[in-house]
Parts: C-alpha cells; sequence; structure tokens
C-alpha cells in the first residue's frame, strides 16, 4: 500500500504544526488545503498566503506559484484534508456513534447523549444542538473534517467514553467524513430534503448511504429503518455493496416496535428484540419522538447495555430543544409548541401527533428557507391545509430570496392560509386567537436562536418571542 500523504510529507522532513482551509488561519507551517467550494474557490488564495509560509500547499488545481514551499496537486483535495485532519488530531473514542437521516438526527444523537450520561458511560455529541467545545465552533449540522477531528480530540482528551454524532447528507457528499470509521451508524428515514443541491432523490439517497459504504467498521453495528420510505431500494443498495444491517421500525424487524397503550398524559410502548419483549413507558413525548428514543435505546444496547436498565429511563427523558418543545399553556388550556419541522415529512408527523393531543383546533405557523429546496414549499402547503384547523404563513430564513415568493409558493391558491410576513407579528397573532384548548405549532425554526435576513443573521427565538405573547 502507498504511503499516505501526511506520512509522505513528513518523511519528507517538512514541519506540521497545523492544518486548514481557510487561508485566514494559515500560519507558518500550516498545511492549506485549496478547496473550492460553492462560493469561494482557494485556489484563489495561494499566491496570497505564500507570505505566511505555509508548510505545503494541496490543491486539485496545477500552478506554478512557488519553488521554496510545495505545492501539491492531488485528485480529491477533500478526501485529503479528511484524511490528514483525522490522522494529525489523534483520538481513541471507545464508542464512535453517527446517525444520518431526514429527519431525526438531532433527537436520537440527544436521546443516546441522554441514555449513556445516565448509564455513566460520558457521552459527547456533535450537531446541530452540540457542536461548541472550548473554542471549536460552527454551526453545520456536521462540521467540517477539521472541526471534527478537533472535537474528537477534545472529548479523547476529556476522558469523553463515547460521542454521538449527525451525518448530514451534504457532509458525506462533501467527503468530510471520509476516513472515519464508527462502531454504530444509524439511518432514521429518507424523505423529500435538500434536492436543491442534490438535484433528485437518488442522489440524495446515495449521499446518506456513503455512511454505510465508507465509514462502518468491519465488525460494526449498521441499524436502519424499514418503516421509511425508499426502504426497497435503500435496500437493494446495500444488499448489492454486501452490507449487513439489522432493521428498525414497527413492521416486521429485528427492533419491533408495538403501541401498547396511549392516553393523553402517557404512553406505553414494547420494543421486541432476540425474542425478548421491553417495555417502554412514558410522559407527555409525542410519539414520534418515542420512535426516536427507542431507536437510541436501540444503539445504546448494541454497546453492550441491557434494555432492562435502558428502559427505567424513559419516564425521565427530557424534551429534545425545539423539537415539540412546550414553550407555555395559556389560562384557557390551550398550548403552544415550538418545532424544528421543515421538510414535508416533519410537518406530517409534527401535525398529525397534535391532531390527537387536544379538543380544540390545531393551529400552525410556518414558512420555508430561502436559497434551499423550492419544490417542498407546495408539499408543506398541502400538508398543512391537510391536518391543520387555522394556517399562518411567514417567513423563516429568507435568507437572499424574496420572502414573498417564498410565501406564495407555499400558499399556492390556498385559501385557508392567513399570510402574515413578519414572523415575530404572525407568532403574536397565532397566539391571541387561541381558544380553550387548542393546539399551535410554530414550526421550522426549532432551537435556532437568529433568523437570517439577506446576508444577516438577527436574533430571534420562537420559544422566547412566544412565551411574550401567552
Amino acid at each position: 500500500m502507498a504511503p499516505d500523504l501526511l506520512s509522505r510529507l513528513q518523511a519528507k522532513q517538512i514541519a506540521i504544526e497545523g492544518i486548514t482551509s481557510d487561508s485566514r488561519n494559515v500560519k507558518k507551517n500550516f498545511i492549506f488545503f485549496a478547496i473550492k467550494g460553492s462560493k469561494n474557490d482557494g485556489n484563489n488564495y495561494i499566491k496570497d498566503i505564500l507570505i505566511k509560509k505555509p508548510s505545503a500547499i494541496i490543491t486539485s488545481k496545477k500552478n506554478t506559484y512557488s519553488k521554496d514551499i510545495p505545492i501539491i496537486t492531488v485528485k480529491d483535495v477533500r478526501r485529503e484534508y479528511a484524511l490528514i485532519a483525522y490522522r494529525f488530531y489523534k483520538h481513541k473514542i471507545d464508542n464512535k456513534i453517527a446517525v444520518t437521516g431526514t429527519n431525526g438526527k438531532t433527537s436520537v444523537v440527544f436521546f443516546v447523549q441522554f441514555i449513556l450520561n445516565q448509564l455513566n458511560n460520558k457521552c459527547g455529541i456533535i450537531g446541530t444542538l452540540g457542536n461548541h467545545y472550548k473554542g471549536v465552533k460552527t454551526n453545520l449540522t456536521t462540521p467540517d473534517s477539521l472541526h471534527i477531528a478537533q472535537l474528537l480530540q477534545k472529548f479523547y482528551k476529556n476522558k469523553y467514553n463515547s460521542v454521538a454524532m449527525e451525518a448530514s447528507s451534504h457532509a458525506l457528499d462533501q467527503g468530510r467524513l471520509y476516513g472515519l470509521n464508527y462502531d454504530i451508524l444509524a439511518l432514521t428515514n429518507i424523505t423529500h430534503d435538500h434536492l436543491d443541491y442534490h438535484k433528485n432523490l437518488s442522489n440524495y439517497i446515495n449521499a446518506k448511504l456513503k455512511l454505510f459504504t465508507q465509514n462502518a467498521k468491519s465488525n460494526g453495528i449498521n441499524i436502519i429503518s424499514n418503516d421509511t420510505q425508499n426502504y426497497s431500494y435503500i435496500k437493494k443498495k446495500l444488499e448489492l455493496r454486501k452490507i449487513r444491517y439489522l432493521t428498525f421500525g414497527f413492521k416486521q424487524a429485528d427492533f419491533q416496535i408495538k403501541e401498547i397503550s396511549h392516553s393523553k398524559s402517557r404512553v406505553e410502548m414494547q420494543l421486541k428484540h432476540e425474542s425478548k419483549k421491553y417495555t417502554f413507558k412514558f410522559n407527555n413525548l409525542p410519539k414520534f419522538q418515542i420512535t426516536n428514543f427507542l431507536l437510541a435505546a436501540s444503539i445504546v444496547s448494541k454497546i453492550g447495555y441491557k434494555f432492562s436498565n435502558i428502559k427505567s429511563l424513559s419516564l425521565n427523558v427530557p424534551s429534545v430543544p425545539g423539537r415539540m418543545e412546550l414553550a407555555g399553556i395559556k389560562k384557557n388550556k390551550a398550548k403552544i409548541f415550538i418545532d424544528f419541522a421543515h421538510t414535508p415529512d416533519a410537518l406530517k408527523n409534527v401535525l398529525k401527533e397534535a391532531s390527537q393531543m387536544g379538543k380544540g383546533k390545531l393551529h400552525v405557523v410556518f414558512g420555508c428557507g430561502g436559497d434551499r429546496d423550492r419544490h417542498k414549499r407546495p408539499l408543506m402547503g398541502k400538508i398543512a391545509s391537510k391536518y391543520a384547523d387555522i394556517i399562518v404563513i411567514t417567513d423563516d430564513n429568507p435568507r437572499n430570496e424574496n420572502p414573498e415568493t417564498i410565501r406564495r409558493q407555499i400558499i399556492n391558491r390556498s385559501l385557508k392560509m392567513i399570510e402574515i410576513s413578519d414572523r415575530r407579528k404572525a407568532i403574536k397573532y397565532a397566539i391571541s386567537n387561541l381558544l380553550a384548548n387548542d393546539i399551535l405549532i410554530i414550526a421550522g425554526k426549532g432551537h435556532e436562536k437568529y433568523q437570517i435576513i439577506k446576508s444577516k443573521s438577527l436574533p430571534f427565538d420562537d420559544v422566547k418571542i412566544s412565551k411574550r405573547y401567552i
């Protein structure tokens, strides 16, 4: 086997004190990776950073800028960046877990951390709710390779036994996880999302499945939800690659869920695995979140913990921030929930769940993000019209798109919807119109503490704003 790039550089006695793909962060004896992104191309900065005296520059484009500093041309600069990052920032984590899927990644990772921490297994997370760790900050669901490598090393040095992380389709497509091997991998579901980036559903599914084709350990455990849409396609793809996996879901599965009882405040679910049945009891947790908890429990069981120990935790499981999070209850007993639902399937699940929670009407406030998948906007409008009684269409994160255009694409001639562009005013209007025992879902932004308008991130918290008007 040919030596990897880092070994080749070290063999030439090239000093390496750090690595980066950001030209602003280049220092003396750093390796700079010139990566072409959707907005910026690192190759445009090579000439300028030579004065900073990097130890080497890695690029996929040939150039003749310097004879003194090695400029190495490689076929796939993103892949080399990942490989070197994970070797440079070394770690030895006992259990590395990754979860992918359109919906549920954040919740499953959150529940894995909760369960393991309760069982005295120190678990860190990398994902939507946990990317900030002592100077390593990123707003991405799955950070770039360098940040992941730095986070893993920090977890290791601080004696974490396990790390659970989200794996987004963008990260998998861009090779951010290349070279990492996981002990346990899980797929929650695959539904309509991110087709602005992936162009079609096949590309999107194939990006998700890279987690299993590239990142699974030879003796690792793979868990796939067989309830998801497109399962037959997923099954065919994995079987062609001879990738073994366990199934999870309400259908016949290796981890099979069965509902036992359901009242307004208590749900009991049974999980069957290897001919044994385990009963889990939940207080005030939506059914779709119970499914996510049971997937997390299944993951933890494969680390070596007994279901009999895990199930005792289900009654006290905390709510996931921004995932059917109860913002408050009005004096007339109307309830207001905040949820991150920003895909058709997620919105459908939330509204179906909420429709069973109260005797009153179901209200929803939502919009769609700008510069993102336009195809899902009318689909989400139809879903809202089907399941909700009163619908307020407002702005989400319009970014650089015309907000009115986004709202029009959601409404699409529906007479059932009220349009209030200002999200704060939309929330105030919806809360003020709640009658006794009504339910309001404020969807789309969940845990986010900002609203992106043009290129600015402005402070905005659905939970805090809702509490002002309750």
